[in-house]
């Protein structure tokens, strides 16, 4: 008799799942795609087919992804690392902003900021800035403020 009940109650219980399952199944709807970067918007999350070494940490990637997607912007805004005038690996550095310490000349990354924290820190602090309303030209006023000692700032510009 309990071999019965046992029997039953499978039967019960793979009858309800073949009623839900396919439900769940079928339930996934795609997400509508929206136009994130409109013209005169930051582009906060831009996906740019960013190099191995611009993904070696979230924290990096997210700094490339912020500088890549807004180098018109991150060209007004001077780091305070030392790459002004650093000797790295063979070569001798001279940046002129925070968008040279991510983006080469031509085009290409640079890989300066893969391991640069303070890089880092002042792009995501821009980042930050920005998203919370700052114009370019008062985020970079407390970009200076904050890291101006810190070392030998790049020779930028100041957005108008």
């Amino acid at each position: 008799m309990k071999r019965y009940y046992l029997i039953a109650g499978f039967f019960m219980v793979a009858a309800l799942m073949a009623l839900y399952l396919p439900g769940i199944q079928n339930s996934y709807v795609e997400p509508e795609e929206t136009n994130t970067n409109l013209p005169g918007t930051i582009d906060m999350e831009a996906d740019n087919g960013l190099p191995d070494f611009a993904q070696k940490t979230v924290r990096v990637e997210e700094a490339y992804t912020f500088a890549s997607g807004n180098q018109k912007l991150v060209m007004y805004i001077s780091c305070y690392c030392g790459c002004a005038n650093m000797q790295h690996s063979d070569k001798l550095i001279e940046h002129k902003s925070l968008k040279e310490c991510y983006i080469k000349p031509d085009g290409s990354f640079e890989p300066h900021a893969s391991s640069c924290k303070l890089c880092n820190d002042i792009t995501l602090e821009v980042k930050e800035l920005l998203g919370q309303g700052y114009s370019l030209k008062d985020a970079r006023k407390t970009i200076d403020e904050k890291y101006s000692g810190r070392g030998v700032g790049t020779n930028t510009s100041m957005p108008v």
